[in-house]
Formats: C-alpha cells, sequence, structure tokens
C-alpha cells in the first residue's frame, strides 16, 4: 500500500493491586482480583508492541473486560445503567493520549472500561501502521490493515457514545473523553480505512470516476478530521492537524487526477486540463504541509511524508493526464479550458468504509450469584468517588518499540501484492 499514518501514544496507567482484603471473604473472590492483576498487567505491557499478535492481544483484551465486568454491572443483570456495587470500590488513574504524564483519576469502574477500550483502539491502529510498512505488503496485509482501521473506529464510536456514564468526563478540552476527539479518532480511522480501498481500487484499475470518488470522500473526512481539532491547542495538536490538512490536500489532488482522466475518456478536454490543473495546485499546498508537518508541535510519530510513494506519485499522475489533455485539445479538440473547475464526484458510491460496531463481551463465568456475594462492601473503606479530576500523581509516557517503516519502493501501483 506504501501508505503513512501518524499515530499518538498510547494512555499510560498506574498499576492496579486489586487489594481488596477487607472485602475479600473467601477464596472465589480473592481468585477474581488475581487474574484481574494478572491479565491487565498482561495487557498493557503487550500494548507496548505495534507487532505482537493480535488474536492473542484480542483474547487478553475481552478476557480482561469479561472479568472485569463484575465490577461494572451485577452477574445476570443486562440493564447497563443498573451497576455494580464493586463499581467504586477502587481508585483508577489514566494520563491522555494527547496531555503528557498529567493524569486524571476516578473511582469509577466504567472509567477502566472506557481506557482500556481506547488503548485497544489505539493498538488497533498502529497495528494498522506496522503492516502498512512492511516491505512487502501483501493482500492479506492489507485486509486486515482495512480490518483494523475499522474496529478502532467502532471502539472510538462506542466510547464516544458511553463516555457519558461518567461525571465530568468532557470537562477536559483535548482529553481523551472531548467529543470532538474521539470523533476525530473515529474519523481519521475511516478514513484511512478508505485509504486501503483506493490504493486497492487503483491497482485493479477500477474506472477513474470511482476513484476520484472515492479520494474525494477521503479528503472531505481528513478535512472533517482538521475542522473538529482546530479550537484546541495548536502547540499539543498541531502535528495531529497539519497530518489531517496533508491527507486532505494529498487526497483532493488524486481526486483531481483521476476526474482528468475521466474527463479525458469523455473527450472532454478543456475540462480535463482544468482538472489537472486544479490537482496540481493542491499538491502543492500538500507539498507545504509536507514541511509545515515536520515543524509542528505536539506528540505523535515524526516522518517524511514527502519521501513516501504514495505523496510521490501523485505529481507524475497529474502531470501524465495534463500533458495529454493540453496534446489532444491542441491537435484536435481545441477546447476553451475553463476558468471555474469541472465539480469533483462527492457521493461515492462504492468502497466507503464504516466503523465496525463493538459490544463489550459477556460477563466472565468467575461470576457467579456465590462469587459476587463473596465481595462484602460492608467492611470497604469507600474511596471519594467524585468526578473524573487531574491526579496529583504524574504517569510516566508508555515505552512503546517503534513501529518499523519501508523504505522501499513497491513494484506496482498501490505496494499491494494481489495474490
Amino acid at each position: 500500500m506504501s501508505q503513512w499514518f501518524h499515530r499518538n501514544p498510547l494512555k499510560a496507567t498506574d498499576h492496579v493491586k486489586f487489594e481488596l482484603k477487607g472485602i475479600l471473604s473467601n477464596d472465589k473472590a480473592s481468585k477474581i482480583c488475581s487474574e484481574l492483576r494478572i491479565r491487565r498487567d498482561h495487557f498493557i505491557e503487550h500494548l507496548a508492541s505495534a507487532s505482537y499478535d493480535r488474536q492473542m492481544l484480542e483474547e487478553e483484551f475481552n478476557e480482561y473486560l469479561a472479568l472485569f465486568g463484575g465490577f461494572v454491572r451485577p452477574p445476570g443483570e443486562e440493564d447497563a445503567d443498573i451497576r455494580s456495587k464493586l463499581y467504586s470500590v477502587l481508585r483508577f488513574r489514566w494520563t491522555n493520549s494527547m496531555l503528557g504524564s498529567t493524569a486524571v483519576e476516578v473511582s469509577e469502574a466504567y472509567f477502566e472500561l472506557l481506557s482500556l477500550c481506547l488503548n485497544m483502539a489505539i493498538w488497533y491502529t498502529k497495528h494498522a501502521a506496522w503492516l502498512a510498512g512492511k516491505d512487502e505488503v501483501r493482500e492479506g496485509d492489507a485486509k486486515m490493515c482495512h480490518t483494523c482501521l475499522r474496529k478502532a473506529a467502532g471502539i472510538f464510536a462506542f466510547v464516544r457514545e458511553n463516555c457519558g456514564r461518567l461525571s465530568g468526563a468532557s470537562d477536559i478540552p483535548g482529553s481523551d473523553f472531548d467529543p470532538k476527539i474521539l470523533l476525530c479518532y473515529e474519523t481519521q480511522c475511516s478514513a484511512e480505512a478508505q485509504e486501503v480501498t483506493l490504493a486497492r481500487a487503483i491497482e485493479l484499475k477500477h474506472a477513474p470516476t470511482l476513484i476520484s470518488a472515492l479520494a474525494n470522500e477521503t479528503s472531505m473526512m481528513f478535512a472533517k478530521g482538521d475542522k473538529l481539532l482546530e479550537s484546541l491547542d495548536e502547540s499539543v495538536f498541531g502535528r495531529w492537524r497539519k497530518y489531517m490538512q496533508l491527507k486532505g490536500r494529498i487526497y483532493s489532488a488524486y481526486a483531481y487526477a483521476f476526474l482528468g482522466e475521466s474527463l479525458l475518456a469523455e473527450d472532454k478536454c478543456g475540462d480535463a486540463v482544468r482538472a489537472c490543473q486544479e490537482g496540481v495546485s493542491e499538491f502543492h499546498i500538500a507539498e507545504d504541509f509536507c514541511s509545515k508537518y515536520a515543524k509542528s508541535p505536539g506528540p505523535g510519530f515524526l516522518a517524511q511524508p514527502d519521501k513516501h510513494l504514495f505523496f510521490r506519485r501523485v505529481e507524475p499522475l497529474l502531470n501524465r493526464h495534463l500533458e495529454k489533455a493540453k496534446r489532444e485539445n491542441g491537435f484536435i479538440y481545441h477546447q476553451k479550458v475553463p476558468e471555474v473547475c469541472p465539480e469533483l464526484d462527492s457521493k461515492a458510491n462504492f468502497g466507503l468504509a464504516k466503523p465496525e460496531p463493538f459490544a463489550l463481551p459477556k460477563l466472565a463465568e468467575a461470576w457467579t450469584t456465590a462469587s459476587y456475594a463473596a465481595f462484602d462492601i460492608s467492611k470497604a473503606d469507600m474511596p471519594d468517588f467524585s468526578k473524573l479530576k487531574k491526579s496529583s500523581k504524574d504517569i510516566p509516557a508508555v515505552k512503546e518499540e517503534k513501529i518499523y517503516q519501508t523504505d522501499k519502493d513497491p513494484s506496482n501501483s498501490s505496494g499491494c501484492v494481489i495474490s
């Protein structure tokens, strides 16, 4: 695929001991807490590697959520609004992906649950970047990259729809529970999944009208992501915004390139010339954003997007169509080049990526009426479970393994080997 993706840091968290000595009345309750501590530690440790086995991490994620579910709702209770008696017995601390080591904390089980979900979604985006950055991306890798991005989008959507359960969750601008941030993550993942679809459409030589419409839809999604971030602190969100702006302009240039090709096929050479000229203009704006991205402040993986093949192939494509349109127009058609550029199709009928819906796993079998009763909260020293607030304790950033990104050019248009 020869794609390049900007990636933000994982959320960091304090170790949770699940020590509830005064509450545990038998070995069943003790075993649940012991397993929760071990499973949480393993899952968080493995998140640091984008190349970790996806199926194993998904299994660890689901197993932890299923076992932790007893702290969220009572066994046998399907109503999500009915809280477990254990809902507030533990205090959890997490950082936000974009706000450095400053942590927030609250004594609410749903805070832990949603924070774990967010980290899983962020890992999916990093795993997708790792798949796309291989020396040779096979068709199965491209499909899994597409799937991971749709799964991530689905989790971000789930958190956005449920974070209202946390008191004060959206009070911190730029936090991971800020609706703008969640929608931006979701939009970015859907747009990047469409990039994978677009690469395949180019490789399989689909109709230029379809490719143009899909490229334009993708461009508009990145523009939407940029709009969602515009009111936030530039010193923190500047690099993420520049990524959105850069990708938006690149895919606008692609859209005009394939619009020009389709107009050429219809012998509308004057319009084709104008469309390609507009594409060249968009490409030059994207070039400017490449340098701005590299100099922009904020967290996230820093790369050189202008060195990537998906960027470098736009200009030759535009120039090829532009030269052909001018040549045909000069020799045969003598059509006037309009001042107003032909409109792009803004409603692609195929290839649009939708988030894959996410649902919480069922409660683990360890949670029975007897095991739930074994937690005696009458003996608990209940912590303050006031609304989400800034913690007095900072948490160091996760030491993430660097995501490998190939510097080799693929031998075909999309970079995806179709077998």
